[in-house]
């Protein structure tokens, strides 16, 4: 089975895309976005490759029934109902024939709220669970987690990274200068509560990973060292 699959939207939303290219064969595009200009980049990603009839599937933005208003979930809500209306109407370089949009629901903790996925033999999409390790969760032993934190500060920036696309040796270095900058190996030291209390804007309603991804990223730092001293 090939399956495309993120979770652990709380405040985030995971977004899927799906439709075809411009030579007519399906495509599928998934992204967990945080912040606006994300959204703005895989909106941008969809007109570059999408072409005629497109579905939008998309389920987070939940926190804020447990934590005070997050000005970014909002603006990311308002985005995309933005970006729908835009593309109501019929046209040869795409357009919306159907959105599902699943925001502001309840708990993102309950009825696996903070999942999206697409079979992509069957072209299904559900929030159906998968149980991962650390190891499947970040592929990158520990980069992704630091990219999705520190990838705006990065010379050039990434706003949003192909799952698939390897680290260069420069970017890889920039991380790492900047996970000491922000004092990272102190991680390996903290217990869950003061991780989430100064690393999660929502901690009441985080998902049951987030502690141990965040440890794995700095035990990654802790071992490519020798790359920036």
């Amino acid at each position: 089975m090939h399956y495309l699959y993120s979770d652990g939207a709380t405040s985030c939303i995971i977004a899927i895309v799906t439709g075809k290219n411009q030579q007519g064969v399906p495509i599928a595009l998934l992204s967990h976005l945080s912040k606006p200009v994300g959204v703005e980049a895989f909106f941008a990603i969809v007109a570059r490759h999408f072409k005629g009839e497109m579905q939008l599937f998309a389920q987070g933005a939940n926190a804020q029934h447990q934590e005070a208003p997050d000005t970014n979930t909002q603006t990311n809500i308002d985005l995309f109902k933005a970006w729908i209306a835009q593309q109501s109407l019929a046209s040869a370089d795409g357009y919306i024939s159907k959105a599902n949009l699943w925001f502001n629901t309840g708990n993102p903790l309950e009825q696996n709220r903070d999942c999206l996925g697409i079979d992509l033999t069957t072209r299904q999409v559900s929030n159906q669970r998968f149980d991962l390790t650390e190891d499947q969760r970040d592929v990158t032993g520990g980069l992704q987690t630091l990219v999705s934190l520190f990838g705006a500060e990065l010379s050039p920036p990434i706003v949003l990274r192909v799952a698939n696309a390897p680290f260069t040796h420069a970017q890889v270095k920039q991380l790492l200068f900047l996970a000491l900058h922000y004092q990272w190996l102190d991680i390996l030291t903290m217990k869950d509560e003061e991780i989430l209390h100064y690393f999660s804007s929502t901690p009441h309603c985080e998902v049951p990973w987030f502690c141990d991804a965040l440890r794995y990223s700095a035990q990654y730092v802790q071992a490519h060292l020798h790359l920036v001293l």
